[in-house]
């Protein structure tokens, strides 16, 4: 699927997850969940996100020549959802918070840092596995299949006729996504609407 999809995909799942965890939905966990539904696609140098982030794109392209990574293989697999959720997300949130952290005491305003935690929410990890889990279950609507239960060679797909990448049916199912949360939630529909462009066009720029 396409990124646009991804996302809107990514921000369905964590939205609905965190409601049924009954847990507030925060901007940690739209965010999160846009973005996780993006990340799988890191194994692509063309994928969105790859292309905007230094360095990822030329060592995505070095792991898919090298036969070190395939497409839809580990980074579509439960092993790198564990990974990514348990591992690497409080990694990344503890250098950012640092880096946060530093730079409210270099501008002489470290109240800065409670206020934009508290804006910013719990639920990281909620947002993050359910963006990233949305991925894989959404590709395996494509012809080709998700390697989920790498590193076996067993590819997943789906029975029904699969969606072609890109072409109309993945828009009508894009906004069968945002229709049916709408009519489930207005509010968090009218939520996860505006946040899925907004995290489109923020990565796209």
């Amino acid at each position: 699927m396409m990124a646009k999809t991804h996302i809107a995909a990514g921000v369905v799942g964590a939205v609905v997850v965190s409601t049924l965890l009954h847990h507030t939905v925060t901007p940690a966990i739209v965010v999160l969940g846009g973005i996780g539904g993006l990340a799988p696609d890191l194994d692509h140098p063309e994928a969105l996100l790859t292309r905007h982030l230094l360095g990822v794109r030329q060592a995505s392209a070095v792991a898919q020549e090298t036969g070190l990574l395939r497409h839809r293989g580990f980074a579509h697999s439960v092993v790198a959802l564990v990974l990514s959720t348990v591992i690497l997300l409080p990694f990344l949130g503890l250098m950012m918070a640092h880096a946060t952290l530093a730079l409210a005491v270099l501008v002489g305003h470290a109240s800065w840092v409670t206020a934009l935690w508290r804006l910013w929410g719990t639920g990281n990890r909620i947002g993050w596995a359910a963006g990233f889990a949305s991925h894989m279950v959404v590709d395996i609507l494509n012809t080709k299949g998700v390697q989920w239960f790498w590193p076996l060679h067993l590819w997943v797909k789906s029975p029904i006729p699969n969606i072609t990448v890109g072409t109309w049916p993945e828009d009508v199912f894009r906004w069968l996504m945002l229709l049916t949360i709408c009519l489930w939630h207005p509010v968090l529909g009218i939520i996860t609407a505006a946040s899925s462009e907004g995290i489109y066009r923020a990565v796209k720029i």
